[in-house]
């Protein structure tokens, strides 16, 4: 009886770890704070503010894509919609 506490209990934190960990916001850093949903609009209102032009956005499944002009260049990024953070770049492809 007692080894099957024993496993029974080691079923259950290991249940909850694996669902504390699901629950952890992106480990990309945040683009927009608060770690809540963000849409296409909020992230090009963003850009601007940081005085980024020619903005293009496109959606990607969850994420928002935003390409855009500051200072004679292009740069690209990946917005988590569900999160807004960044995507975060650890692709080893």
């Amino acid at each position: 009886m007692q080894r099957l506490w024993t496993i029974g209990g080691a079923l259950v934190v290991g249940t909850i770890s694996i669902a504390f960990a699901t629950m952890q916001p992106g480990k990309g850093r945040a683009f927009i704070e608060g770690d809540k949903p963000v849409n296409s609009q909020q992230v090009r209102q963003r850009l601007q503010a940081d005085g980024w032009s020619d903005i293009q956005i496109m959606r990607r499944g969850r994420y928002i894509e935003a390409i855009a002009s500051k200072d004679g260049r292009d740069g690209e990024i990946m917005v988590d919609s569900h999160t807004g953070r960044l995507q975060d770049d650890d692709d080893d492809d």
